[in-house]
């Protein structure tokens, strides 16, 4: 089974590579649970059309503990099942145990059993390895971290930092790194940056997704950019992403 957390720099682009992965995964006959990580619910937009899922902290406040799984979690067009953790109010509550809280929930009403689910996506807030934030990668909900990046100075120091939150939590059982993502800038720096990070730390660079403005356009489209632009060099990249994550850490393991 495939359990996976994407970490990175915020807005680096995460949720677009979580989601087209996860799409691309599903398109595969797989069956993918995508778990939005962030206060802002924002994780699953492209596989809606755009709308915003109600965080399941809402449904919490509003129909209690007895919320019923098959309505907690959503199944998108894509095929994927969807679920957005939600946060407090800025400035008021943990973000953080807003998102122990769903995994609990999901835990508890056993989600991967229930729905028959091959591979679980989390989508990770930002570079926040604190806390709540870090429950994906220790608690042992996901193998493996994944790390996007670009090669631009402030996304590799964020994903350093990950990287050494990864390690502080080796040899307990918790997720291990298996590798980056780099998502190409415009203003990039080197790739020799990252390449230098990646054989300091022992983890590969999983795949290079292209800078591109498609991005963008399917993002205003409310799309999936492997839906809007299927014949793109930057599709072509998250399928091979897919391909190669299910092969690597998810079939037969």
């Amino acid at each position: 089974m495939l359990k996976i957390a994407f970490y990175g720099k915020g807005g680096i682009g995460k949720s677009t590579t979580t989601s087209n992965v996860a799409a691309a995964l599903a398109r595969k006959g797989l069956t993918v649970l995508q778990i939005g990580c962030d206060p802002k619910a924002d994780s699953t937009l492209a596989h809606h059309g755009g709308v915003r899922l109600t965080p399941l902290l809402e449904r919490f406040k509003r129909e209690g503990p007895g919320l019923n799984l098959h309505d907690a979690v959503y199944k998108a067009p894509s095929g994927v099942l969807c679920v957005e953790a939600g946060g407090p109010t800025p400035g008021l509550g943990c973000a953080g145990r807003g998102i122990g809280m769903v995994l609990e929930f999901l835990q508890k009403h056993d989600a991967v059993k229930a729905f028959n689910i091959d591979c679980v996506l989390y989508d990770v807030l930002g570079d926040v390895v604190c806390g709540g934030f870090s429950l994906p990668m220790r608690q042992g909900y996901a193998n493996e971290v994944l790390i996007c990046t670009s090669a631009e100075a402030m996304s590799l120091y964020a994903a350093e930092n990950i990287a050494k939150a990864v390690e502080n939590f080796k040899g307990r059982g918790y997720a291990k790194l298996a590798g980056f993502v780099h998502i190409e800038r415009e203003h990039d720096g080197e790739d020799r940056a990252l390449t230098d990070l990646s054989g300091n730390l022992g983890a590969p660079v999983l795949s290079h997704i292209p800078n591109s403005p498609l991005v963008n356009e399917s993002q205003k489209k409310g799309e999936l950019l492997i839906d809007a632009f299927p014949e793109s060099d930057v599709a072509a990249a998250f399928h091979r992403l897919a391909d190669l994550l299910w092969s690597r850490f998810g079939e037969g393991k």
